[in-house]
């Protein structure tokens, strides 16, 4: 009797929950003009659905309610212009989708009928707002010259004209914050402290190397670390020095992370430094130097990933000839740009 009982209560239980999904998705298809995600629905009344969206992670959660799914779910197919992901949960009465945006696309969420649908609609952003910020350091400056090379070449000119060319390729994608625009005079703390006022997602700091043998060339990338090896050691005494030249106690710029953020931050710039420097004297026909951490002022100082670029050496006729030519300072904006895009995107 109390088998029987039992039988009787689950077979009403899951008449309950069948009659509760009074709706099926049939079918989940893209369209492209205009640019929509469309979920077919095969129901008696209107469906209803919840969402919510967040903005931070371009994560968008859509639940239709009471309705199951009819059709085979595969969300690699709908990857593309406006989807980067997209993932399906079956909660038994309820189906929930998440669906990672592309950047600066928009959504509007809405019903149809005859038959049932519900539609999101994806247009690009027409909001001026991006999503992260670079901070753009070309190094040195008015009466800081920086290293002065072959033909009085100043490394102060050259970071600057890079400086604005990268500014140029990452403006469409990113808020831009230069540390200097002009030929002025800007000490390594205060470098730092634009960044971090600007909530700056990325410091990038642009250099020349020089060495007392002309023979020495190729580029290098740094990022902050407070263990080094001499030789990256020799080369943070030398951009530190131009701070204590011109009046500034370098030793005096804390390092205002935490250890955690520390740790994660080394991390974040070695994952872009390792494949920009390598891409970057690959395509300008430069000896690759490698990549090294050093406790660089300018980098310490800010609260985040960081770089610091040597893009050659000023003490060198190829380098010099390569770094001062427009075509070069393109390419290497260029890459720079690419790496960065291809990082935070």
């Amino acid at each position: 009797m109390r088998k029987c009982l039992l039988f009787f209560v689950s077979f009403i239980l899951s008449m309950m929950m069948f009659a509760n999904n009074t709706s099926t998705i049939k079918k989940i298809r893209m369209n492209t003009n205009p640019s929509q995600l469309i979920f077919d629905i095969n129901s008696k009344s209107k469906p209803k659905f919840s969402s919510n969206y967040d903005e931070y992670n371009r994560l968008l959660f859509l639940e239709i309610e009471k309705t199951d799914i009819g059709t085979k779910f595969n969300g690699s197919k709908f990857v593309g212009k406006n989807i980067e992901k997209f993932d399906m949960i079956d909660y038994g009465s309820n189906i929930g989708f998440f669906i990672k945006l592309k950047p600066n696309v928009n959504h509007k969420i809405y019903t149809l009928n005859s038959p049932y649908r519900v539609v999101i609609d994806f247009k690009p952003s027409s909001s001026s707002k991006k999503e992260f910020t670079i901070a753009i350091d070309a190094g040195h400056g008015g009466k800081d010259p920086g290293a002065i090379g072959f033909k009085k070449y100043k490394e102060k000119d050259i970071t600057l004209d890079v400086a604005k060319k990268l500014k140029s390729k990452l403006s469409k994608d990113f808020n831009v914050i230069m540390i200097r625009e002009t030929d002025t005079f800007i000490t390594l703390s205060n470098r730092s402290k634009i960044a971090n006022k600007a909530k700056a997602d990325l410091f990038v700091s642009l250099h020349i190397n020089s060495a007392k043998n002309s023979a020495a060339e190729g580029m290098e990338i740094f990022y902050f670390s407070k263990k080094s090896s001499p030789y990256a050691e020799k080369i943070a005494a030398y951009e530190n020095s131009f701070g204590e030249k011109y009046g500034e106690k370098t030793t005096s710029i804390a390092q205002i992370m935490g250890e955690l953020a520390y740790n994660k931050n080394m991390e974040k710039s070695i994952a872009i430094a390792r494949p920009l420097n390598t891409s970057l004297a690959k395509r300008l026909g430069m000896k690759d130097r490698g990549i090294y951490g050093a406790n660089f002022a300018v980098l310490r100082g800010f609260n985040g990933p960081g770089i610091l670029v040597e893009l050659g050496f000023i003490s060198n006729k190829n380098d010099i000839k390569k770094m001062t030519r427009e075509v070069n300072q393109n390419i290497m904006a260029e890459e720079l740009s690419n790496k960065i895009k291809g990082f935070f995107y």
